[in-house]
């Protein structure tokens, strides 16, 4: 059984680095007093905002509150299972791989599989 959060892909061009993909089980998850979702993996160097829980966050692949707060859930069932993950990280304005985000820096999460494996 696999559940899935994917997120629409859009044509917008942006100087953000996209497609960036990142594995592990959940080591932060949190809401930032902005309404931002925080997380970090154990497979990433710090903690980023993967969407925002009132407003459309990114430009590159946006993710709507809609999306976020589904995905908020997805996070939090995972975390509950101690599941490790794959997600698929957008609009990242610095970081070019898991090992390199500066901290609290955006990073949309565009796909959160969450698999019974």
């Amino acid at each position: 059984m696999v559940i899935s959060l994917f997120f629409s892909v859009a044509a917008n061009v942006s100087q953000a680095t996209d497609g960036i993909i990142c594995s592990g089980t959940i080591s932060i998850l949190g809401l930032h007093t902005t309404d931002k979702v925080m997380l970090k993996l154990s497979g990433m160097n710090t903690v980023v905002q993967i969407c925002d829980l009132n407003k459309t966050l990114g430009s590159s692949n946006p993710v709507s509150a809609e999306q976020c707060k589904a995905a908020y859930s997805t996070l939090l069932t995972a975390y509950s299972l101690n599941k490790s993950l794959s997600i698929y990280f957008d609009n990242v304005g610095t970081g070019t791989s898991c090992s390199t985000f500066a901290g609290w820096e955006v990073a949309t999460a565009r796909w959160i599989p969450l698999t019974s494996d």
